[in-house]
């Protein structure tokens, strides 16, 4: 995610120069290969099938929801988001004002009908403001392959500046749909909505959907809407379109009038799709579309092929900047009419999450470190090849950062926190993006950059399709450098400033070697 506080600090290039070419480091797999190719996917272990019915007149998304999957337990849990925006919520302070604006209308989902393997279960929600469903599951569960939960749920979009909201044009959808919880070494994962942070933590799943709407019209979604079958309905002058997606972490979608068009380029086997509207500046339009690819391509080379068939970029009201969905992101209105660059900033760091979440899991409301100090970097690693020179002022901003966070220290915050220990937006930002972001730049300042992403690429290949972790990352540096980088790790995020000689002395001996 993008965080707007960020924009007056930015400013990026509209050029894409070239690709980072060099002389792989020796001696690691795949070492020479700049654009590896990812082997298939295992099967996803979940499946979500879905009837959606969208009402854009009240706002409200009505549908039928079924979940394949392997009991892990007598009880599943899933999330449901939506509940953090109902009336009774207490979504006062600064630090939600931040992320939903000042202006808000409430919303919330409500599920009816929830079945497991046919037979009817009770409506039971848990967690404070009823973001949670918890599922019986049958007391054979450790003998069943496969379970199915059915329900029927309605939702009510709520109106705000954030991720799951509407304007007069557009509704998007950001973690609207009751998904499964994960259940890792730890337990059930049933981490609340926080305002702080992307608060969310998701495993791999195929999806198939039909989406009701009504005439006049379109979508985007994390799905494939090119190849999508779509039926039109008379006299009620409907559109159904079924949608797959598959081994992705979420379903995102984006619900547009007929003011909207898109641009289309090709990336290699990928569809880069710009969502617009009428009225919007063309040269900004084309510029940020243009951002989109050659990031999509850049990042493509640089950790591992994109490998899915579409990517959308759509534009959306709200006040984020950006949020990151599996195939698609969402990117603030104003940018699409914005002379500077900011927007550029925005969609460069939005795709970078394809991989850096997307592709290679992590867990958000633990290590946010993981994927937003690995975006953030990849995103100044891009910004540098469109222009260098105006590169540096996104970079001083993030140097300014990494200086700042380490007063938090005092404060016994650190960067390897979780989203509920940070205190407010500035420190999240300084902490998750700022200082993991410049760890990251002053490795491949001492390294070269072939050196770096070459370990990156195995970080890729390895988890791919799978949850990455920071402990593995760290073992992962130490293992290919040849010598134990925990040092430099917990000097630059764990905040331990006494380790500095440390850190430094393992960077320079790496870098001799």
């Amino acid at each position: 995610m993008w965080r707007k506080r960020w924009v007056l600090s930015v400013i990026v290039g509209v050029v894409l120069a070239g690709f980072l070419w060099g002389k792989p480091w020796s001696g690691l797999a795949g070492a020479g290969d700049k654009n590896p190719k990812l082997p298939e996917p295992p099967p996803a272990p979940v499946t979500y099938r879905a009837d959606i019915w969208m009402d854009m007149k009240e706002k409200v998304v009505t549908g039928t929801l079924s979940i394949r999957f392997a009991p892990q337990d007598d009880q599943a849990f899933f999330h449901l988001y939506p509940n953090a925006f109902q009336p009774n919520v207490d979504l006062s302070g600064e630090n939600w004002e931040q992320v939903l604006g000042k202006q808000r209308e409430p919303g919330g989902i409500s599920v009816t009908d929830v079945r497991v393997d046919g037979q009817v279960v009770g409506v039971d929600y848990e967690g404070k403001t009823n973001t949670l469903l918890r599922v019986p599951l049958a007391a054979t569960w450790q003998s069943l392959k496969q379970t199915e939960v059915e329900m029927s749920f309605r939702l009510q979009v709520p109106y705000n500046n954030g991720r799951l909201s509407f304007n007069d044009h557009a509704m998007w959808l950001g973690n609207w749909l009751p998904i499964l919880s994960i259940k890792d070494e730890d337990g059930w994962r049933l981490d609340p909505y926080s305002s702080i942070g992307d608060p969310f933590y998701s495993d791999m799943a195929n999806y198939h959907l039909r989406v009701h709407l009504p005439a006049g019209y379109q979508l985007a979604t994390s799905g494939i809407e090119s190849i999508a079958v779509i039926t039109e309905t008379r006299p009620e002058r409907r559109s159904t379109y079924e949608l797959d997606a598959w081994n992705v972490r979420d379903f995102a979608m984006v619900i547009m009038d007929d003011t909207y068009r898109q641009t289309s380029s090709k990336v290699g086997d990928t569809t880069v799709n710009t969502w617009w509207q009428l009225g919007d500046d063309p040269a900004i339009v084309d510029r940020l579309h243009q951002v989109a690819t050659q990031s999509l391509a850049y990042y493509s080379k640089q950790f591992s092929l994109y490998p899915y068939k579409e990517y959308d970029v759509v534009k959306t009201g709200g006040f984020f900047g950006g949020m990151e969905y599996p195939c698609i992101v969402f990117i603030q209105d104003d940018l699409f009419n914005r002379s500077d660059p900011i927007g550029e900033a925005v969609v460069a760091h939005e795709t970078a999450h394809q991989w850096f979440y997307g592709l290679i899991g992590s867990d958000e409301v633990r290590e946010a470190w993981l994927d937003e100090g690995l975006t953030d970097y990849a995103t100044m690693a891009f910004l540098e090849q469109l222009d260098e020179t105006r590169a540096q002022r996104y970079i001083h901003l993030r140097r300014s950062q990494s200086r700042a966070a380490e007063a938090y220290a005092s404060r016994g915050l650190n960067a390897w926190h979780s989203v509920d220990q940070y205190p407010d937006w500035k420190s999240y930002n300084d902490l998750v993006y700022g200082r993991a972001g410049i760890m990251w730049l002053t490795l491949k300042e001492a390294w070269g950059a072939e050196r770096l992403h070459q370990i990156l690429r195995n970080y890729v290949v390895e988890n791919q399709y799978r949850q990455a972790s920071g402990k593995r990352l760290v073992q992962m540096f130490s293992e290919a450098s040849g010598a134990d980088a925990t040092s430099f790790f917990d000097y630059w995020l764990g905040l331990k400033l006494d380790k500095a000689a440390q850190a430094e002395e393992w960077m320079k001996r790496v870098k001799h070697e």
